[in-house]
């Protein structure tokens, strides 16, 4: 025992001497190095250690395990006890999807709309890769239209310029002598006319529908696009337009400081095409100075507006509707500019406060003693305008109105009116007083409307008074059948063929008939281009969207 035990006592003896130090030194203890025999410990754990996997995977592994499991077993279950739940946030999610797809359509771009509609809607032919085979519009136009005319170089490149925007969107029947364009607007097309309201045929492709729709042809859109070049080659530094400077070639009229008035009639043209001050496009600056002119000219006073201007004669408070006729409709096509919606209200104020309190019509001067049908038609006319594009109107000044058309009437019904209450009916008369009556409210089931508008249709056209065309060409357009396809025709043609084509007043119609005296080739010209801008200046008041059943508005 002596021996084993003196040989332990060396070996830890020993042991405690590797460092450097004994155990006695003062510098060393048991804590302070490991012994050898637990460095013999520590490397026969790490020699262990290295023969297994790291921990981590053993981790993972285990971790793994358990998901299967989950995933396998517990999931199915969960899913089987839940899938009322999910079924229900499947159905919720699609019909928020839809509901936003259409919000989505109904905020973009008419046009962009448009063709997003039919781009999902439009069949595809299997030969989809067959190449488009490419008409010339000389190939399909009657030999004796357009390439036989005797025009100057001005009016061809009206013709060209027109028929580079034209080709694509109209079509022409080869065996249609007038160009009738028989072809129907698409659906799509159609709502794009009149989602944006009255003024809906004003957009390009509002236009475009339109024109289709309701009898424009492309020979009355050249005339159209012809009698506005006219007009802006004819407008003053200024931007007015005057009566008694037409540029050469045209007939002057009588008046020759009635500026606000001629102003306003030529820009009714540009409008009534769709053309406007905040929009890019080549009568851009026409419309910003013409409007410019008219604003400049205003006199404002207690919260009114009165633009008559240095007018001559009788022409006050006509001058007063037809300018707040450009600046409601110039507010109607751009909203967003505040100082026109000032003015244009303050403008309304003039209409409504020279309104005749007893009578409820208006004459040459505000409050005048006595009113006549053809004022009250261009103030009706303001004031509807203005309400189209969201100008406050008052009700009273609109039931005035009425009151004065019932003491108009030339019979009981209500059919036909006349110039002052108490005269007899005449014809122009009759159109101003059945379309106001459109506006104010008749249906057209109401037989005094059917029995006037037969009355205009069986007279027709006037080629001698464009005035009396002017407004019954809207009547018969707003009540539509067989009566306006009729009418329109033969007044459509007779512009087109009566139009100038040659000499520097290409574009022009010469004044003839009631009241060319006082406005000349401007109130001629103007009129004719508001006579064929009809089919999208103003949208018909009785059109439904859906197909219109049998023809209920022909009248037998």
């Amino acid at each position: 025992m002596d021996e084993s035990g003196s040989v332990t006592e060396a070996f830890e003896s020993g042991a405690a001497g590797v460092g450097g130090q004994t155990a006695s030194g003062s510098d060393s203890s048991p804590a302070s190095a490991p012994s050898v025999l637990q460095q013999v410990r520590q490397k026969t754990q790490r020699k262990r250690r290295r023969g297994q996997p790291p921990g981590w995977t053993l981790w993972l592994a285990g971790k793994a395990s358990q998901s299967g499991g989950m995933i396998t077993h517990t999931l199915p279950v969960w899913l089987m006890e839940h899938r009322h739940q999910f079924l229900t946030l499947a159905v919720s999610f699609i019909f928020h999807l839809a509901l936003a797809f259409v919000m989505a359509l109904w905020v973009m771009p008419p046009d962009a709309a448009e063709q997003l509609y039919g781009l999902i809607v439009t069949r595809v032919d299997a030969d989809a890769e067959a190449p488009l085979e490419v008409i010339e519009i000389e190939a399909i136009l009657q030999p004796d239209s357009l390439q036989d005319l005797d025009t100057n170089s001005n009016m061809k490149e009206l013709i060209s310029e027109l028929d580079n925007e034209l080709r694509n969107d109209l079509s022409i029947d080869t065996q249609d002598r007038d160009f009738t364009l028989e072809l129907e607007p698409t659906d799509a097309e159609m709502k794009v006319l009149y989602k944006q309201g009255e003024f809906g045929g004003r957009s390009e492709a509002g236009k475009r529908a339109a024109v289709k729709k309701y009898g424009g042809t492309v020979d009355s859109e050249k005339a159209v696009v012809s009698g506005l070049k006219w007009l802006q080659k004819i407008q003053r530094k200024d931007g007015s337009w005057s009566f008694a400077a037409q540029g050469p070639g045209a007939v002057v009229g009588r008046f020759r400081k009635t500026e606000v008035g001629a102003t306003s009639l030529a820009l009714l043209c540009f409008l009534g095409a769709g053309h406007t001050h905040a929009q890019d496009g080549p009568y851009r600056e026409t419309v910003v100075n013409g409007l410019e002119f008219i604003a400049a000219n205003a006199t404002v006073t207690q919260g009114t507006a009165d633009l008559r201007g240095e007018s001559e004669g009788n022409a006050g408070m006509y001058v007063q509707g037809l300018a707040t006729i450009c600046l409601s409709e110039a507010h109607a096509l751009e909203h967003n500019d505040k100082n026109l919606t000032k003015l244009t209200e303050m403008a309304v104020r003039f209409i409504e406060r020279a309104q005749n309190p007893i009578t409820g019509g208006w004459r040459y001067k505000p409050r005048d003693d006595t009113s006549d049908t053809s004022v009250v038609g261009w103030e009706v006319m303001a004031l509807q305008s203005a309400k189209s594009g969201r100008i406050r109107v008052s009700s009273k000044s609109l039931r005035l109105a009425r009151e004065f058309l019932r003491s108009a009437q030339a019979d009981d019904e209500g059919s036909l009116y006349a110039y002052v209450p108490g005269n007899a009916a005449k014809p122009s008369m009759t159109a101003v007083g059945l379309l106001c009556r459109m506006y104010l409210g008749w249906r057209n089931d109401n037989p005094a409307l059917k029995k006037g508008v037969q009355y205009l249709a069986g007279r027709g056209p006037n080629r001698n008074d464009m005035y009396y065309n002017y407004y019954a060409t809207q009547v018969l357009h707003h009540w539509g059948g067989a009566l306006w396809k009729t009418w329109n025709q033969e007044l459509r043609e007779h512009l087109v063929r009566s139009q100038i084509t040659d000499g520097p007043a290409a574009g022009s119609w010469r004044p003839v008939g009631p009241h060319s005296d006082t406005g000349g080739q401007l109130y001629q010209t103007t009129l004719s281009i508001l006579t064929l801008e009809v089919y999208y200046r103003h949208l018909p008041i009785y059109q439904r969207l859906q197909q219109e059943p049998s023809d209920p508005t022909v009248l037998e």
